[in-house]
């Protein structure tokens, strides 16, 4: 049995900021691609800027609610600072 949605999705963006610690962070470049990738296997998009102590994440996606909205996008950045580029996706 397939669940009804109550809920029309709607477009949310969901911003996502990690604090870049002293260990291998991906590079800007590495990490635009890899947020890309993870993102698209999520029917999402992402936007990512690097300082020199965070990288920000805005991840737009659509979604039943901001709570799931919030799931996808820890989901993107979370996957795309554990994988490397390259690496195939699921």
């Amino acid at each position: 049995m397939v669940p009804v949605m109550s809920e029309l999705a709607r477009r949310f963006s969901v911003t996502v900021t990690v604090d870049r610690d002293e260990g291998p962070d991906p590079g800007p470049a590495e990490f635009a691609v890899a947020a890309g990738q993870a993102a698209s296997c999520r029917a999402a998009s992402v936007v990512t800027a690097h300082t020199a102590g965070q990288i920000i994440s805005v991840v737009t996606v659509h979604a039943a609610d901001r709570p799931a909205a919030v799931a996808v996008a820890l989901a993107v950045v979370s996957e795309a600072l554990r994988r490397p580029v390259g690496s195939p996706s699921r």
